[in-house]
């Protein structure tokens, strides 16, 4: 496979802190069942963060760099041989996790996130270079194609999915249950908290959602906006909010350990609570084990994780962005509070307290078009 061009890209040696930095990269030309794809724009996350202080991340095989971003929306350039419907100018996402090599049973059966041996690769996370440059090549098996309409708001489409996935799990517990899903907590109002909430409204669930900004914070204007209840922690405990409710349901995406457990302890007969945050660093609580565990079984609680997504869950968020743009006009939209062109992504990692989802711009870049006869590649002003 022949390099023909190269483009910017941002980069870090995973494991050592302050080593992130703008570098040309090659792009090789699409060959059978993939396609040639622009970045237009990158999604940044706390995973994100902490691959850039060194705490995570591991680079391709023979390299020792890694091309950060895993929250794409990308525009295919060009098609390779057998790459299936996709043409020249679609939006497409791309799928973050990738089917081990042993093929363990979930990744034979396309579900990549259930990855059994461990060995899984994730772009921009493990193995496998990410999205935050101008230009790569990508398989179309692991792109999912996103209407054009959606265009503002389809670089959450990879947080979305995850939601998606945890949701689901949350309610299929609930389904075994004789009471209905009709209350739900939702801690934390990040992205994914308020992804959350918005995918749990559009099911017509009550829904309270706990954060530490003000009443007066984009957050909390949210919440509203999408007819939810908002707690501002800081000045009211969980505890003491919802004393006198209990939750059919209930999404941590903090991954703050006490919280957790005043989740626990609000869940109502027959409740769920799904854990979608990961708990970083190292922290002692005082916890009554055996009050935990006869609740827990003498109400029918549960309390599973969930982590990643596979295809059946990035189409599935498709269709929700689509439904909240009739029901929520421009909603979806105000989870976006920053924008930052490539050149400037340092600050995409600074997040502001008011900030939700921060996004690098990356599509200024014209398209590119290959010559097919000179093995080179042409750049193209359109």
């Amino acid at each position: 496979m022949g390099i023909d061009m190269d483009c910017q890209a941002v980069t870090v040696a995973p494991g050592k802190a302050g080593s992130v930095e703008i570098r040309r990269v090659p792009v090789e030309r699409p060959q059978r069942g993939q396609v040639l794809a622009r970045t237009i724009a990158v999604g940044i996350c706390g995973t994100d963060a902490e691959i850039v202080s060194g705490a995570y991340g591991v680079a391709p095989p023979g390299s020792e760099r890694l091309v950060l971003g895993h929250e794409s929306l990308l525009a295919v350039e060009e098609v390779g041989p057998d790459a299936g419907d996709l043409q020249a100018e679609q939006l497409v996402v791309g799928i973050v996790r990738r089917p081990c090599p042993e093929r363990c049973l979930p990744c034979s059966q396309g579900r990549w996130d259930l990855c059994t041996s461990g060995h899984y690769r994730e772009r921009g996370i493990v193995g496998l270079d990410g999205f935050l440059r101008e230009y790569l090549v990508e398989d179309a098996a692991f792109l999912v194609a996103v209407p054009r309409a959606l265009e503002p708001v389809a670089v959450l489409l990879e947080p979305l999915s995850i939601v998606t996935k945890a949701v689901a799990t949350g309610l299929r517990v609930r389904d075994a249950a004789a009471a209905p899903s009709g209350r739900a907590l939702v801690t934390g109002a990040g992205p994914i908290g308020l992804l959350a909430a918005l995918l749990l409204r559009s099911r017509d669930i009550e829904v309270w959602v706990v954060d530490r900004q003000p009443a007066d914070s984009v957050k909390a204007h949210v919440v509203a906006a999408m007819g939810g209840h908002y707690v501002d922690t800081r000045h009211t405990s969980l505890t003491v909010a919802a004393r006198d409710v209990r939750f059919d349901l209930a999404v941590e995406a903090t991954g703050f350990t006490p919280l957790i457990f005043e989740a626990v302890a609000l869940l109502a007969h027959d409740g769920a609570l799904v854990l979608t945050g990961v708990t970083s660093g190292h922290r002692i609580i005082d916890v009554d084990a055996n009050v935990l565990n006869r609740g827990m079984v003498l109400e029918n609680q549960a309390v599973v994780g969930s982590v990643n997504a596979a295809r059946i869950h990035y189409e599935a968020a498709v269709d929700s962005l689509r439904e909240w743009s009739q029901r929520w006009p421009g909603l979806a939209e105000r989870l976006i509070t920053s924008r930052y062109p490539l050149d400037r992504f340092s600050e995409a990692l600074s997040k502001k307290p008011d900030d939700i989802k921060v996004v690098v711009d990356v599509g200024s870049a014209p398209a590119v078009t290959m010559e097919p006869t000179s093995n080179k590649v042409g750049l193209l002003t359109k």
